[in-house]
């Protein structure tokens, strides 16, 4: 059977589901269609009664169970735990219990059932078994168990620098087990029971996958076909049919045995009516039927904790398939076992005849090549024409009876590079042999006729770049690197076009689109006027890649500066320019620093070394931060509002080499600025705008009371940077103008969640790329951007649907609105609809689980992950200017055609499969792109956080840089990205190093501290101790609310308009509050009385955690050696205390004191962090306020945690802005230089 297509519940909760379930494309929610659903019900053991005319039927069935079910037996591993009255799974808490029956409510995941009274013992067997088997018979289960709330999506948020690698998770043996009833009514689980626990089933273990699959898929089927009775009365089966190709005539013969038996059931009786159902029995044999006895429910499971009750949740089992573009289509061929959708016409291959008349045309030029190779081993005979400069440089040569031509693209033999050996060149070639396996590619530029070499410009083929197997066969790519090679290396000439965009590629012929450059992992569009230009040019001057070195040199070397004033005089030695910056006296700069922020001065002199061509040294005054002041009250200071910009001169003055000098930055007196507005302006402008207010005697704490004020009279500032500035800001606002007018309106946030992706884009571009659509899936997040931004035209359905009918409706078809998932009522806008061509951007945060290298739920073929598929169609559909796309960095890892090698590893496929072909995609597309790790700490969030970020812009447009650091950050080794080729180059594109960023690290004090405090209400004071009674009094007494945390209340806080502690302290306080709030949303999740007791004994001391509770207090977990705790090690973190000066940890989707983000606990109040606290760990503002349909705290976690953080991408609007401004620059006309530049030889 074709495989099954994913959910979007598996996609963003996929643990919620049985993986391995076929679930179909029709199933629906159908809550208000039959009322509330009915809990799962325990099945009692049930006889068979088979028709006369049916035992045939049966016994070819059974016949078939036996052959696709080989025997298999559970052996149980060392260590197992054995079920019990006193077991409580990882993180549970003593009231997660059905109200009713007083049943517990677990996960059993990676499981298998068995018969314990089986010949030979602990025999695999069906669920069926289970239903069917004599009272004498026992079976057991066993697997991991989980909290029937924790998710796979943790696991992916938390792929980041923070993690620790962990044992797996504890194996538990459940006993005498007996089945639910099945409900084919309403998307639910499979559970079982015991007598101390009830468990929902949840990816069996993969032995035990097919003996599952005999028992779900044709009661899966049945009921997607009993749903879409009751959603949909008119379909018919062959429309339910077109929707689902992957069921077989065979599939829905199995599955018509649990229809009948479903439709017994009195609710149901009328569906037999429905058109499905009605042609469904007409086109089955009516022997073909199996009465079974189905009791009554007699178990009401109460499921307001589960994901199930929740309709964030619970909107994404509606079953989606991956709908794809046929290009996409095409180049996914053969990567996915999911059959996809294609939404247009059929994809086009090649015919196999086609393909072998390729591979042959292509052994026989290889071959040509590698015997021309060995002739020339020896000296070839060579001559030269069209010489120059002396007879040295020439244009053309005849090697070995050749004509090679400045210009021509050649094959040269491959030699040895880095630690990879050069390749033996093979007598018998093996069938896949390639060129690019022996040879490499290169453009020649000239020939030195002196030393028999030629110097050549290398191009790379697609297989030997990170593209690798999923690169066009033909395909090359420019490189800016050079070289001279022997002559007699050359060993045969290349036929290569260059094809224009959207034209069809040649057939037997290479071809160049792009450069490709490994130094910072980028693809861009060639300058073919620049290429021309400098061609054109006589050797050696007609070598690009040698101009652009040669200019990269000159810019990194000193040169001094000569300016012209305001009035037209040219000032000689003005300054000096190093390394594409200009320094000029009374400039500030930043210089090295050690640990921490880079370190400030501002320039008075330049003094020359004595030695010819040696670097000048800068003599300078020190600067500090009012932020660095430790121990001075500088909270009311006046002109104080950013403290970290806030800057102050002293009397110190010192000396430091230029190769010490980073960058200029911008600084003027606080009274320059006519009012809070007009400085607010000048920081949000540039991480390197700074403010001074005073002069110290030194840069110590101790001389803060002997300060003066410095006036904007009385700071020089350099006149030159200062007229650049003044330019600048002035083109900067015929830009803006001018981008308005574009007429590109349009920008899409796919699977947006709260929209603050391309909100906080928005405010870094300022207003270049301004969301005007969102997609997204749950309910709960969506309403949160719209509530956030009304003008936002919001979907609240599946990105595959919502593609499925803009692709439709586009082409004319009569197709079907969708409904806003929020309410199942409202059709989706249809108004200002998305439009090819109007499309300026697309930002997608992909769900980022299924890539997670600590994801205990991974698979090698992880359906979820095909949610790429649907993102490339997206922009292949619209062709956007740009792309933005986030993840984690487990999608670097992300393999394609994995195996599963282990319970929770995967190994082998296509290395970087969904990265390579996100590339190959993006070029056949004609986009430009890079990535790069980001950490989210490097620009002002603070938090531990590293993330994945893809850029992408169409040929035409300018490609934005990666984001250099704005902060220090204390992590800083976990950013390189390993390439798959060569000798596997471990790239950094971005720069870590400390003591180089304009800006400290925002610690978690300066993010909440302005917060109100407030400690959680001890629920049992008869039992507190006296430390404790002490310590609650002390907290009285200083005026710290304590608050009642009711487990049966929604939260635990303070929300509305409640104020805040004090002013804003830091610059990250006071932009977090520069709009008002209409909802501060300053609460917690209510706990159960335990934990909160136990969260109120742990110590209030930076890192304090489980291991300080009293003995009282501690959990089976925390001292077991079998629990995961004990294979941990007793690893700290549970009910973890987080530290003022420190940072979050990575900010997750389930924010619990016993979950796997377990440090959780206010750094100073005796609770655990707020929403609003988790906000600020994300960057969120305070104006920016959260929605649950639900009114549950754990949604607005899960918002949060989601969520791309806001200062990362403001810093990647503000490349956008830099890039495009740039760009527009460029072809604005210029009228003159302002600068002249002296060789530094000049300056003695």
């Amino acid at each position: 059977m074709p495989p099954p297509r994913p959910t979007a519940w598996e996609v963003s909760f996929p643990d919620e589901v049985v993986q391995e379930a076929p679930p179909s494309s029709n199933s629906v929610r159908i809550s208000q269609a039959t009322g509330n659903s009915h809990a799962p019900s325990s099945l009692k053991r049930k006889s068979v009664v088979v028709d006369g005319d049916g035992v045939f039927r049966e016994q070819q069935r059974s016949a078939k169970r036996s052959a696709r079910l080989p025997a298999a037996q559970y052996r149980l591993p060392s260590g197992i735990i054995q079920e019990t009255a006193q077991y409580k799974a990882p993180g549970e808490e003593e009231a997660e219990l059905d109200s009713e029956r007083g049943t517990t409510i677990r996960v059993l995941y990676n499981f298998c059932v068995f018969e314990t009274t089986s010949t030979p013992r602990n025999e695999f067997v069906s669920l069926d078994a289970l239903e069917t088997a004599e009272s004498d018979r026992r079976f057991a289960a066993a697997g991991v168990v989980l909290l029937n709330d924790e998710d796979e999506e943790d696991y992916g948020q938390e792929d980041g620098a923070d993690d620790v690698e962990e044992n797996e998770r504890e194996q538990v043996l459940l006993s005498d087990i007996s089945l639910c009833a099945f409900d084919y009514a309403n998307d639910l689980p499979i559970f079982i029971e015991t007598k101390f626990a009830t468990y929902e089933l949840r990816g069996p273990s993969t032995r035990y996958q097919p003996f599952y699959k005999d028992f779900s898929d044709p009661r899966y089927l049945a009921r997607s076909v009993i749903m879409t009775a009751l959603a949909r009365p008119r379909e018919s089966l062959k429309e339910f049919r077109k929707a689902s190709p992957q069921f077989t005539n065979e599939d829905l013969q199995e599955s018509i045995t649990y229809i009948r038996e479903a439709l017994e059931e009195r609710d149901k009786a009328n569906l037999s009516s429905r058109a499905i159902l009605k042609e469904l029995f007409s086109s089955i044999p009516a022997f073909d039927r199996r009465h079974r006895t189905r009791p009554c429910g007699r178990m009401n499971l109460n499921l307001q904790r589960s994901p199930l009750a929740s309709r964030d949740l619970a909107v994404l089992k509606a079953e989606t398939q991956t709908h794809v573009t046929p290009m996409v289509a095409q180049l996914a061929r053969g990567y996915f076992e999911e059959t996809l959708q294609v939404l247009g016409a059929k994809p086009i291959f090649p015919t196999q005849s086609e393909i072998e008349t390729q591979r042959a045309s292509a052994l026989r030029f290889l071959k040509q090549c590698i015997a021309r190779a060995r002739q020339q081993e020896k000296r070839p005979q060579v001559s030269f024409a069209r010489v120059h400069r002396g007879d040295n440089y020439a244009e053309e040569a005849t090697i070995g009876g050749v004509v090679y031509k400045t210009g021509d693209f050649v094959c040269v033999r491959k030699g040895t590079y880095g630690n990879v050996p050069a390749p033996v060149l093979p007598v018998d070639l093996p069938p896949e042999a390639q060129l690019a396996d022996y040879f490499w590619f290169a453009r020649i530029i000239y020939f030195h006729i002196d030393s028999q070499h030629v110097h050549l410009q290398w191009l790379e083929h697609g297989s030997q770049i990170i593209l690798q197997e999923m690169a066009h066969p033909q395909e090359l790519f420019i490189t800016m690197l050079c070289e001279d090679q022997p002559i007699r290396f050359i060993s045969g000439k290349l036929s290569v076009v260059f094809p224009e965009q959207g034209k069809q590629l040649p057939k037997e012929k290479y071809f160049v689109r792009q450069v490709y450059n490994e130094h910072d992992i980028s693809c861009t569009a060639m300058n073919e006027t620049e290429m021309n230009r400098t061609f054109a040019q006589s050797p050696p001057n007609n070598c690009l890649p040698c101009n652009r070195t040669d200019a990269h040199n000159l810019n990194a070397d000193w040169t001094i500066l000569s300016e012209h004033a305001e009035d037209g005089e040219n000032i000689p030695n003005a300054g000096v320019a190093y390394r594409s910056h200009r320094y000029h006296q009374h400039d500030f700069f930043l210089y090295n620093g050690d640990n921490g922020a880079a370190q400030i001065g501002y320039l008075e002199r330049f003094r020359a070394s004595k030695r010819r061509m040696a670097l000048p040294k800068v003599r300078f005054t020190r600067v500090g931060r009012i932020g660095d002041l430790k121990g001075v009250d500088v909270g009311e200071l006046t002109g104080n509002e950013y403290p970290e910009r806030h800057v102050f001169l002293t009397d110190e003055t010192a000396e430091v080499a230029l190769i010490e000098m980073i960058r200029p930055i911008h600084v003027y007196s606080r009274d320059f600025f006519e009012d809070e507005a007009e400085l607010k302006r000048w920081v949000n402008y540039s991480p390197y705008n700074f403010y001074c207010t005073y002069r110290l005697p030194s840069i110590s704490t101790e001389s803060w009371p002997q300060r003066v004020s410095v006036s904007d009279d009385k700071l020089y500032i350099c006149r030159f940077c200062t007229s650049a500035l003044y330019e600048e800001t002035d083109l900067e606002e015929a830009f803006d103008a001018a981008e308005h007018m574009e007429g590109e309106t349009q920008c899409l946030d796919l699977f947006g969640g709260t929209g603050a992706f391309s909100h906080a884009f928005a405010e870094g571009s300022r207003g270049l790329l301004k969301p005007t659509h969102l997609i997204e899936i749950s309910p709960s997040a969506a309403r949160t951007a719209q509530k956030n931004s009304p003008n936002l035209i919001t979907y609240c359905q599946d990105a595959n649907i919502v593609l499925r009918y803009l692709v439709k409706s586009k082409a004319g078809h009569d197709v079907e609105v969708p409904l806003q998932l929020w309410d199942d009522k409202t059709p989706i806008p249809t108004g200002d609809h998305l439009e090819p061509g109007k499309v300026r951007a697309i930002f997608a945060g992909l769900p980022c689980q299924s890539h997670s290298g600590l994801n205990m739920f991974r698979k090698a073929e992880d359906r979820k992950s095909n949610l790429i598929l649907t993102a490339v169609s997206y922009v292949d559909f619209f062709r956007p200017s740009f792309f933005f796309l986030e993840n984690v960095p487990g999608f670097l890892k992300y393999n394609l055609l994995a195996q599963q090698a282990s319970r929770y590893r995967t190994e082998g496929g296509i290395e970087m499969g969904g990265l390579k072909l996100l590339l190959r995609a993006l070029i056949d597309m004609g986009y430009q792109w890079r990535f790069s790790l980001l950490q989210a700490g490097n620009y002002g969030s603070p938090q531990n956080r590293v993330r994945f970020f893809l850029v992408a812009a169409k040929i035409g447009r300018p490609l934005p840089k990666m984001p250099q650091p704005t902060h220090d950050f204390e992590i800083t080794n976990h950013l390189r990205v390993q390439l798959p080729y060569n000798h596997k180059p471990r790239i950094a594109p971005i720069r870590t190093s400390r003591g180089r960023a304009p800006h400290a690290s925002v610690s978690i004090q300066d993010a909440i501290g302005d917060l109100k405090v407030f400690d959680w209400k001890h629920p049992d004071k008869k039992n507190t101790s006296t430390d404790l009674k002490k310590l609650i009094n002390e907290r009285k007494r200083a005026d710290i609310a304590a608050l009642e945390c009711d487990y049966k209340s929604a939260h635990c806080g303070f929300e509305g308009d409640a104020g805040y502690g004090h002013k804003p302290w830091t610059s990250f306080q006071r932009q977090a509050r520069e709009r008002a709030t209409q909802d501060i949303q300053h609460y917690t999740r209510c706990l159960l009385p335990k934990t909160v007791e136990r969260v109120l004994n742990i110590p209030i001391r930076a890192g304090a955690d489980f291991r300080d509770l009293p003995p009282h207090l501690t959990e089976w977990q925390f001292f077991n050696p079998l629990s995961a705790v004990g294979r941990n090690k007793f690893r700290g973190g549970l009910y973890g205390r987080l530290d003022a000066d420190g940072y979050f940890p990575t900010t997750v989707t389930n924010m619990h004191p016993t979950a796997k983000q377990s440090r959780v606990l206010h750094p100073t109040c005796m609770r655990m962090v707020t929403v609003r606290e988790l906000a600020r760990s994300q960057g969120f503002p305070d104006w920016f306020c959260f929605v649950s349909v639900n009114d549950n705290v754990v949604t607005l976690h899960r918002q949060i945690g989601n969520a791309v953080p806001w200062q990362v991408s403001q810093a990647l609007g503000r490349e956008l802005r830099a890039v495009m401004f740039e760009e527009w620059k460029q072809k604005r006309p210029v009228s003159g230089e302002d600068v002249v530049m002296r060789d530094a030889r000049d300056a003695d």
